[in-house]
């Protein structure tokens, strides 16, 4: 694993954990209600495993975690945004590569924007 995936990792694994002790959840606990070991979950704790999306989903429901935010950090993608890409790639890439320089309240009112225009669209 190269160094920079091994840093995402570690700091995704961060993440979990302070939100599992946050949560009040213990290793095995969490694990149970995950699906997984506690063996499974103490090693993407200490990022040297990377999660499937799944259980990286399942993890973020559970920690009452925007799933989108947890499989950002772990440099994975939901579904919908994959198929999005995918689907309109030109009109994807050309939105990221200009929203890259914006500041984070920049972005969160242009989310704003979209947002309330895609659920007028629905």
């Amino acid at each position: 694993m190269n160094q920079e995936k091994s840093k995402k990792l570690k700091k995704l694994g961060m993440v979990i954990n302070k939100e599992r002790q946050g949560k009040n959840f213990s290793l095995r606990d969490f694990a149970k209600k995950v699906g997984v070991s506690h063996v499974a979950i103490s090693q993407i704790e200490k990022g040297k495993v990377e999660a499937k999306k799944e259980t990286l989903i399942k993890i973020a429901t559970i920690l009452n975690y925007d799933k989108d935010t947890l499989l950002a950090k772990a440099s994975k993608l939901d579904d919908v945004v994959e198929n999005m890409l995918s689907e309109k790639s030109e009109t994807a890439a050309v939105l990221f590569r200009s929203a890259a320089g914006l500041t984070d309240e920049q972005l969160e009112d242009i989310t704003k924007k979209i947002k309330k225009m895609s659920d007028e669209n629905n």
